[in-house]
């Protein structure tokens, strides 16, 4: 009988310590989600925040667009027209900089990078020591502290000794993909003709 009574006892011992158990994982499960809906609402928030940030800054360059041209009455001239578009490409720069993302424009000689600079062309160099340079600025480039968000597509000095240097001979290959803004160097003392044809 005494047995009986030790082994209902250590029955009932161990449906409550299951009892507990579940409980307990119960109680586990509920912080886990709510710490998971905790975390995506303030990743939600992260996002609008970010996005508000872009948002406020296209709305800035909406009304730039719309001020310029406002001060349109007749036709443009060469300059005047470049003029407005660098202005424009200058404040589409500082939005995305407002995001983080800065602009880079290589300086015409300094020495070709492949990690930041994408070749789309190839002129005569003037010297060996020209040899895999800048010429030119096709498209600045967009970069995120060590992150490349946009290579800067150049044209590369090419060491050719038999060949005459001319950036504008026949012989010059060049491949513009895309219509290019006036640069800024990160520096402030870039050439700001990097973008036109020699």
């Amino acid at each position: 009988m005494s047995e009986q009574i030790e082994l209902s006892s250590l029955a009932a011992e161990f449906t409550e310590a299951l009892a507990r158990q579940q409980r307990l994982a119960e109680r586990r499960e509920a912080i886990v989600t709510r710490l998971h809906d905790e975390v995506e609402r303030l990743r939600q928030g992260e996002m609008e925040t970010a996005l508000d940030l872009v948002r406020h800054s296209l709305i800035r360059l909406h009304d730039q667009i719309l001020r310029q041209a406002e001060h349109v009455d007749g036709p443009l001239g060469v300059d005047e027209l470049r003029a407005l578009l660098t202005a424009l490409a200058d404040e589409a720069a500082d939005t995305v900089a407002r995001t983080g993302v800065e602009r880079y424009v290589p300086r015409r000689g300094e020495a070709f990078d492949r990690a930041l600079q994408r070749p789309v062309g190839r002129v005569a160099a003037e010297s060996p020591e020209a040899e895999r340079t800048v010429a030119r600025v096709v498209t600045a480039g967009f970069v995120q502290g060590e992150r490349v968000v946009r290579k800067a597509d150049v044209v590369v000095c090419r060491w050719e000794p038999d060949a005459t240097p001319n950036a504008s001979s026949p012989a010059t290959t060049a491949v513009t993909t895309s219509t290019p803004a006036s640069p800024s160097s990160p520096e402030g003392t870039g050439d700001t003709t990097a973008y036109q044809d020699n």
